[in-house]
């Protein structure tokens, strides 16, 4: 059984962090998230915690660009609420900085791309997160040069090195 980190909002609409205790945690970004709860994941965290787990990490934390809950993408409003962004981002900045040298999965496939505000929203992170001394990996990489979503990934998976100062330059052109 797993100790939880689990931080969501009242009404249950906003998720700001999921995740499982350890020594040695992978942090993981996605787009939004979904139904997932402590002790009931869905196939996306499922499919994190295995590769997680498959590559020598004993814990997982998830995060997201933006944190309001939908299962369908689609549903997302198409403008950004300024307080939970900046609340998703003061929690995301907790977390990180009680790690010397945290490890980040970027996971969010081609979605960062579908709404106005999701590109903004990962660059306001990252700017509030480069100094931490991260080491940045990826599944691998979509055409669009976003990385791949993790549900399509096999369990075996390998994490490789991300060139994030690169990818960076890229969302802001």
């Amino acid at each position: 059984m797993h100790n939880w980190i689990y931080e969501i909002e009242e009404k249950n609409t906003i998720r700001y962090v999921i995740g499982t205790v350890g020594e040695n945690p992978l942090f993981c970004f996605g787009i939004n998230p979904s139904i997932a709860e402590p002790n009931l994941l869905d196939p996306t965290l499922k499919k994190v915690e295995k590769i997680a787990l498959n590559n020598g990490y004993d814990s997982w934390v998830m995060f997201n660009v933006y944190p309001k809950r939908d299962t369908i993408f689609e549903n997302l409003q198409d403008v950004c609420n300024d307080s939970i962004h900046l609340k998703n981002i003061n929690i995301i900045k907790k977390y990180l900085d009680k790690v010397e040298k945290p490890t980040i999965w970027l996971a969010f496939g081609d979605h960062v791309y579908h709404r106005k505000y999701l590109i903004p929203c990962f660059n306001d992170i990252y700017k509030e997160i480069k100094e931490n001394n991260i080491t940045w990996v990826t599944t691998g990489i979509n055409k669009s040069g976003s990385p791949k979503h993790p549900l399509y990934q096999k369990d075996n998976s390998i994490l490789k090195y991300f060139d994030m100062d690169n990818y960076m330059k890229s969302l802001k052109s």
